[in-house]
This record gives C-alpha cells, structure tokens and sequence, in this order.
C-alpha cells in the first residue's frame, strides 16, 4: 500500500512539473498572452488556464487585462469560485467587467456569493461614470454599449437610430510627394521609409513590391515573388525600430496566408511565416506590428486576429472576432487595436479577450471605413460615402483611446485606385497613392516598358 501511495505521490509531482514546464514554455508575459488565447481559441482551458497564470505572474503588477483573462480562464476551466474572487478583486479595484452579461461567466454567475460580485461591478460601474473619459486607464475594460439586438433580448428598450451627422471639413495641407506611371498594377499596401525616402508598394497583380524615391518619376522593382516566396500581395507595413518591413500575401484558392519579413534598407528576404494547417482556411487582410514588435494580421476569412510574438516562430489565434466583414486593424501601442468592420470600428484588447465597439457621439456615422490607421491619439481613415465617394476622415479620440471626440474631414475627394489599404502614416505626414487623369503626369525621364496607368502619392500634413 505504501508503494502504491509513493507511485501515485510521484506520478502527480511529474504531472505538475510537466504542466509547470508547458506555461513557461512563454518567454514573457507578451507570449503567454498571446498562447493563452491560443488555447481559448481552441478550446483547450486547462492550458488556457496555466499560460494565463504564468502571463498574469509575470506581467505588469496588478494589471487589470491580465486579471480579466485569468478570471475567464479560471471560469472556463472549472474554477469558477476562484473567477469570482477575481472578479471581486477587479471590481474593488473600480474596474468595470462584461461578467454580468458574457456567457463564459455564467457558471460563475450561479454561485451563492455572485450577487455580491455583481452589486461590486455596478457600484464600479456607478464611479467611473462620473470620471471624465479622459482619465480612464487604457488597461481597464470597460463596460460595452449595448447593440440593439442585445438590449431587445434583455428587455431593454433602444432608441430609433438618429440620422448621422457629417464631419465638419477641415482640409489638411497637401501636397505631391511622387508621381509614377507603371503598367498592370494593383495597388496593395503602401509604406514610408523615413531614411531611404522612399516609398514600398505592394503590387498584387505581379506578386512583388515596388520601390519610389520621394519626388521621383518612375518606379521600380524591389523584390519579387521568386525571390520572397510572394502570393498575392495584400499589406504590408514597417517596424521602424528594428528595420523590418513586414509584408502579408494571401493565396486565394487553396485558403493560405503568409506573413514574410525583410531586411528593410536592402529588401532581403529574412524569413516567411505561413498559417498552420491547424488554424484553417486564412485569407489575410491587413497586418499591423505593435510597439514590442508583435506583429498581428487580420483573417478576413475565419474573421478573427492572427498573432506573430516577436522572434516566435508560428502565428497563433489571438481572437475570433464577433462582427462580420472586417477590413483593416490597426495598432495603438501594445494595449489596443481598432478593427474596422462592415458596422463601425471596434475596439480590441488582447490582455483581457475583450471587444466593444468605439464609442462616439450621437449620430457619428463609423461605419464604411475600409483602412484605419492610428496618429498619435487619433483615427485615420478613408471612408466611402452613402452618396458612394471616398473620404479621408480624422477621429479625435479620448486620452484613452475608449471613445471619439469629434471627427473632421481632411480629404473630401480621394479617387478609386482599385487597389487596396494603400495609405501610411510616418510622423506627421500622411501618405495614400491613388491614380490622377490621363495626361497630368509628365512623361517618365526613363522607362523601360510601355506605361499603361499613371498614379501619384499624396502627402498631407496631420495637424
């Protein structure tokens, strides 16, 4: 019996360093957080549970997103006395949390001591709403707005939509930073090198990015699908810091994506990062590198984020997404993106798994937005119109970065490229390319093909 009871007592101290051994298989909090959702993602809690421990042990002290993601691990894993001691703890912390409504708490919302919790939020709930949006932590979720169809199904009644207000037009200072013609092109992405000066377009057409010099005439081949292992060329952006151009290709038939990374001032390619079998049929949208590095894409075709941790090796799920259509994301620091989508532009918070969608004042219109990129603390994005024309739109957001404050027009006329997510932001100055009218752009000074379509780069100056 004595054995028996040491074999047991041996085989369970195994289990535990094993289990140990997995979570720290993260080499910082980042990648435990991203690999956590990974597991959620797959339904796989009980590991969703110990990367979630290890992200929240060590991360940032008392951070709020990392604690809301453990309660939700511990909830989905069977602990669910254990989410509500979270749960209380945040609320103590005047944290507001969707536990109240989010169906993965619900079996913690059968336990005795859950009226308590709840009471905990809204009174959290009561205080932050007299706090000026402006002083809100980024790290905190907040309570969502409620969609119509949620308030119908809890009985709450909703308000007709008012009609939208336009943005006021407050046009921005522009000027022609390039002008090129080139032939069979399809524009799909575009980017500013600050220290070549010059500027990387994504060309889905011929599988290849081009390269313009700032007030040049011409363009010219900078890498091409031999040499990049390029499908369809979708998006692409630069990590300023370490020198890397990040680009996004896509091959539409067999369902495969592709995140490739290269050396930005000589184009070599470095390293190409294809989507497992294990997540699926990936169509990749946009891509945006986040201030650690982290590089996240976005699946247009399993409508979720893909997440590439700095110096990882595999894209991971980060999040499935609960609105339809998304078109472009966009990183603010490493506590937030913005997705947009068919219906407005929600906000994400990867440390907690949260989603609500931006909030703005009555009778704001979000919706159309087909790219977003982020400017200091504010929105920039091209919009179509209802009347079907296209629009540079700035939006002011809060400190937080929670909600929009007001939103001008910058651009009210941008013409139809064709092409796709072909505007960046460097600085200050905000580049788009997009095509101008037969016999505007001087003749190239040398060229060595037929120029069948002439286009220009836009620059406009962000106040």
């Amino acid at each position: 019996m004595r054995h028996v009871f040491l074999t047991f007592s041996l085989v369970a101290s195994l289990l535990t360093v094993v289990q140990g051994q997995e979570a720290s298989t993260c080499r910082d909090w980042q990648e435990c957080r991203l690999l956590a959702l990974d597991a959620s993602a797959r339904r796989e809690y009980e590991r969703f549970h110990d990367l979630a421990w290890r992200a929240l042990q060590t991360g940032p002290r008392n951070d709020s997103g990392l604690m809301y993601l453990l309660a939700r691990a511990q909830v989905l894993s069977g602990r669910r006395h254990d989410a509500l001691v979270m749960l209380q703890r945040l609320a103590e912390m005047g944290v507001v949390t969707d536990a109240v409504s989010d169906p993965d708490f619900g079996p913690a919302r059968e336990l005795p001591g859950w009226p308590e919790v709840a009471n905990a939020i809204a009174r959290a709930g009561t205080e932050s709403a007299r706090e000026p949006p402006d002083l809100v932590s980024p790290r905190q979720p907040r309570r969502r707005r409620t969609s119509p169809a949620e308030a119908a199904a809890a009985g709450t009644a909703v308000s007709a939509p008012l009609a939208t207000v336009p943005f006021p037009l407050e046009p921005a200072p522009m000027s022609d930073a390039a002008r090129f013609s080139t032939g069979n092109f399809l524009a799909a992405g575009l980017a500013y090198d600050a220290v070549s000066r010059r500027f990387v377009i994504g060309d889905a057409l011929g599988q290849k990015l081009i390269v313009v010099a700032a007030a040049s005439d011409h363009a010219e081949d900078m890498v091409h699908r031999d040499s990049a292992g390029f499908d369809d060329v979708v998006a692409l952006d630069i990590d300023e810091k370490r020198g890397d151009l990040w680009v996004a290709t896509a091959e539409a038939t067999e369902g495969k994506s592709a995140l490739h990374r290269l050396q930005l001032v000589s184009a070599r390619p470095l390293k190409t990062y294809r989507t497992s079998p294990s997540i699926g049929s990936t169509r990749l949208v946009d891509l945006t590198v986040q201030a650690s590095g982290d590089v996240v894409a976005l699946d247009g075709s399993g409508n979720r984020l893909l997440a590439l941790a700095r110096g990882g090796s595999d894209m991971t799920v980060a999040m499935s997404l609960k609105f339809s259509n998304a078109k472009s994301v966009a990183a603010r620091g490493d506590s937030m993106l913005y997705v947009a989508h068919d219906a407005g532009i929600a906000r994400v918070d990867l440390r907690s798994g949260t989603i609500a969608e931006l909030a703005a004042p009555t009778g704001f219109d979000l919706r159309r937005f087909d790219v977003i990129r982020v400017h200091r603390n504010a929105l920039i994005g091209r919009q179509t119109t209802p009347a079907g024309t296209r629009q540079l739109v700035r939006l002011n957001l809060n400190a937080a970065g929670l909600a929009v404050r007001d939103g001008t027009v910058i651009d009210p006329q941008v013409p139809e490229t064709g092409g796709q997510l072909s505007l960046s932001i460097a600085g200050d100055e905000l580049y788009y390319l997009t095509t101008v009218p037969d016999g505007t752009v001087p003749p190239p000074s040398s060229s060595r093909t037929p120029m069948a379509e002439q286009f220009v780069v836009r620059r406009l100056t962000l106040r």
